[in-house]
């Protein structure tokens, strides 16, 4: 019973520690996707998570100002509505018409032309022919519009159609997504010549929109929107210290490919993997779980001395009560084995 008792506790006097993960902070730049797959690896294997991924910049919101500007022309309230009407037509300018529909961009212009006739502007119907470029197919409601206005705006139509027809190519970088009057464009589909509203969203990239005047038999806008970079090594160590890690796992997305490095506080890089992304960090994520394992080291129960001390304490333990037997001593006999931090 003693012999079994001191195997037992030699065996579980010193509790395997948990080991730290392979770095303590994880920095993330993955503009465009969800980064929680990344974050609850990281967070799971002890780390720390600082995502840098640039956020979207907060929508212009062109749809409400127009709505107030309409609201103010059905109310008579027209100062209000020139004003409201002014600033929508600014923003579609500055931003391509983000998040306007063509039915929605044709409003602002027709609202625009009824504004200025009731104001007695002779440019009323240029605004009429404008609501009509943007939305050939554009009807009015009998019962919300009066007859004149609606004589008025199959006027512009008629002008339209008497226009030449154009494409309007945009040369824009591979892969972004590209809106002409709040449509997504149609490769080489003509449309009225005239001015038209463009706006251009790219992964990693910052959205781009401008008007431009489209002239027959073909026009092309060259889009180059800025590109969005990640951190650099240099400002990804100061982060990291600033943070009081050791090491750290930098994260960052190049379209549809992911790639996970461990770096140094020395500026090394340890180690690294490269997954495909595609749609979901899922990959990544899984990339990252391996980078963070701890490296392994060998406990000192696991190390052929330990063993070989082990065995000489246990057969020492064996042979003195069997000596004292042998030689049918009866006085008491005992072992003093002595482990760190405690006699036995």
């Amino acid at each position: 019973m003693r012999v079994l008792l001191l195997v037992t506790v030699a065996m579980t006097w010193i509790a395997p520690a948990i080991a730290a993960p392979a770095a303590d902070v994880v920095i993330v730049w993955a503009p465009g996707y969800d980064v929680q797959q990344v974050i609850g690896v990281a967070r799971a294997a002890g780390a720390a998570v600082i995502d840098r991924s640039p956020t979207a910049p907060k929508p212009a919101a062109i749809a409400a100002i127009l709505a107030r500007g309409i609201e103010g022309y059905d109310k008579l309230r027209y100062d209000e509505a020139q004003t409201t009407l002014d600033e929508a037509t600014a923003a579609i300018d500055r931003t391509g018409a983000e998040g306007l529909t063509a039915a929605q961009l044709s409003d602002l212009f027709l609202y625009r032309g009824l504004l200025r006739k009731e104001r007695g502007d002779p440019t009323s119907f240029d605004d009429l022919v404008q609501a009509i470029v943007v939305d050939p197919d554009r009807t009015l409601d009998e019962a919300r519009f009066a007859p004149d206005v609606r004589e008025n705006v199959e006027r512009a139509r008629t002008a339209v159609t008497g226009r030449p027809r154009a494409t309007l190519t945009v040369d824009a970088p591979s892969g972004c997504t590209i809106m002409i009057d709040g449509s997504i464009a149609e490769p080489s589909a003509p449309r009225v010549a005239g001015t038209h509203w463009v706006r251009v969203t790219c992964p990693e990239h910052a959205a781009w929109g401008t008007r431009v005047g489209v002239r027959a038999p073909s026009t092309t806008l060259v889009a180059r929107p800025t590109r969005l970079a990640p951190p650099g090594d240099a400002e990804l160590m100061i982060q990291a210290r600033t943070a009081g890690a050791t090491a750290l796992i930098a994260i960052e997305t190049r379209g549809e490919v992911g790639i996970a490095r461990l770096i140094g506080l020395d500026g090394r890089e340890r180690d690294r993997r490269t997954v495909a992304t595609r749609t979901s960090l899922g990959p990544l994520a899984d990339a990252v779980r391996e980078l963070l394992r701890p490296p392994a080291r060998a406990r000192w129960y696991q190390s052929r001395w330990a063993w070989a001390a082990g065995a000489a304490v246990v057969a020492a333990a064996i042979s003195i009560p069997l000596t004292a037997a042998a030689t049918h001593d009866a006085a008491p006999t005992g072992a003093t084995i002595k482990l760190p931090g405690s006699t036995w």
